[in-house]
């Protein structure tokens, strides 16, 4: 029988979707998050799913938040360069493209659904996050819940709450709809009412869906696995944001209704599905690439 990943108390189990919140886990322990093996695994998945990012120093300002084009560096000297620059790399959909990781996140989330009353995910989606000791992540919402379990390094994670102050309706049904992508206006003073939770190895944090964070990492290269999971609730709350843009960037309603239980509910769901088959989610391009990863260059970033 596989040993228990997760070291939750009652408290814990009680507290999962909700938050934010954060909880022991011994996922850090397993021998995939070494040097060695997160080169191997670097080395064997398409480098079309290794996504190179870099950034400033200062959060408000989200404009220096940068993709870096694709790299073949061997996968040993890519972590050097990540340890000694600042770097972020996103590893996407990391358990599809490797066996260890894949298998590490369904026997978590087994274990999840075990401990969590009520507890069926749909799916679930994992990525790895390799990151220089200084790298941040600005301010952003996601549309699915998810959790960051931590195996190397320190972080410091700041959780928002999910009201008008902190996102707007009409940014959030962006994010949501595709219509933009996960960054948000951020300002230093909403600090004052932010969550902030530190993660060390063997700690994971959770918090609401759509709720706005970013993060800051402390001390050492940055080890993370983001999962992301998708319940019958969070699609339910999904479709009803989205059908809320549809609403209102097509119907011309200023106001629709944030409420995800009621009358209202199935015409939100119906109007989301119906808002896909007439205008399908668009592909939000994103950044273009506008720098290389070089051993030779500041932080390890030259720009193209």
């Amino acid at each position: 029988m596989t040993a228990a990943r997760t070291q939750w108390t009652f408290d814990d189990i009680d507290s999962w979707g909700d938050g934010p919140h954060r909880a022991a886990h011994r996922l850090h322990e397993d021998q995939a998050w070494s040097d060695s093996a997160l080169a191997a695994l670097l080395d064997r998945v398409p480098r079309s799913i290794v996504q190179p990012y870099t950034m400033g120093t200062d959060p408000t300002r989200t404009d220096e938040w940068q993709r870096g084009a694709l790299t073949d560096l061997p996968g040993a000297e890519l972590l050097d360069i990540v340890a000694g620059g600042r770097l972020w790399l996103n590893v996407v959909g990391v358990g599809q493209h490797d066996e260890t990781i894949g298998r590490l996140t369904r026997e978590l989330y087994e274990e999840i659904a075990e401990l969590v009353p009520g507890f069926r995910p749909l799916s679930v989606k994992a990525t790895l996050l390799i990151s220089s000791p200084t790298a941040q992540v600005y301010y952003h919402a996601d549309n699915q819940p998810n959790a960051l379990w931590q195996m190397r390094g320190t972080k410091r994670v700041w959780v928002y709450p999910r009201g008008p102050r902190f996102v707007s309706p009409q940014h959030l049904e962006e994010v949501v709809a595709g219509a933009s992508d996960e960054q948000l206006p951020y300002r230093v003073e909403l600090d004052e009412h932010a969550s902030s939770m530190e993660l060390t190895p063997g700690q994971v944090a959770w918090w609401p869906q759509n709720s706005p964070h970013r993060v800051v990492n402390v001390e050492g290269l940055n080890v993370s696995l983001s999962t992301e999971h998708r319940t019958a609730a969070s699609t339910r709350r999904e479709q009803v944001v989205a059908g809320n843009h549809f609403a209102r960037h097509t119907l011309g309603r200023q106001r629709p209704s944030e409420a995800e239980h009621g009358l209202g509910t199935a015409g939100k769901i119906t109007l989301s599905r119906v808002a896909r088959k007439v205008r399908p989610r668009p592909e939000v391009a994103g950044p273009q690439p506008s720098f290389t990863i070089d051993a030779s260059a500041p932080d390890g970033v030259r720009a193209l």
